[in-house]
């Protein structure tokens, strides 16, 4: 009588081919950890991607009003001493910096005095002060010096976004 022997080593691996149960829950628990991850970045990265783009705008409507006040005197030039806009005076007639304070626009304007109705959740507000030409930090009264700093509030649903100032001279006579 012969005998044929089966090698155990052969056999171990015929009960070793798959994975186990506990190996397959391990790298399901850890593949899940990666995915959530990954839209936890994405969901970040959608929100970061979205407050640039709401700051760009708003830095572009502030622009935009620097750019219709560029090469505006200070105050008017035939009644320096009132400040803000003279009787009658619209936006359309503005002729000095000083005629634009407390005025807001919703929707915005550009720099062409137009009404952005692309924009209708979107306002700016406009504040000029009179300050000192050697302290701009400083605000002096109202129309007292030829230098003013402007500052445009833009925002959205209420919300403030940005506020963009700048500093204007008349000329020294």
């Amino acid at each position: 009588m012969s005998f044929v022997q089966i090698p155990k080593s052969s056999s171990r691996l015929a009960r070793r081919s798959g994975f186990t149960l506990i190996e397959a829950a391990l790298v399901t628990t850890i593949i899940s950890f990666g995915v959530l991850a990954m839209l936890q970045l994405l969901a970040v990265g959608t929100v970061s991607n979205n407050d640039g783009a709401e700051m760009s705008t708003a830095i572009n409507l502030a622009k935009g009003v620097r750019e219709l006040m560029v090469g505006m005197p200070v105050a008017d030039p035939t009644t320096p001493t009132n400040w803000g806009a003279e009787a009658g005076e619209t936006l359309a007639t503005y002729d000095d910096i000083d005629d634009f304070d407390g005025r807001s626009y919703s929707p915005p304007i550009n720099g062409r005095r137009v009404s952005v109705a692309e924009f209708p959740e979107w306002s700016q507000t406009i504040r000029v002060q009179t300050v000192d030409p050697n302290l701009l930090t400083t605000t002096v009264p109202n129309g007292t010096t030829a230098a003013v700093r402007v500052t445009v509030t833009v925002s959205r649903n209420g919300k403030q976004i940005t506020n963009y100032s700048w500093v204007s001279f008349d000329a020294m006579p």
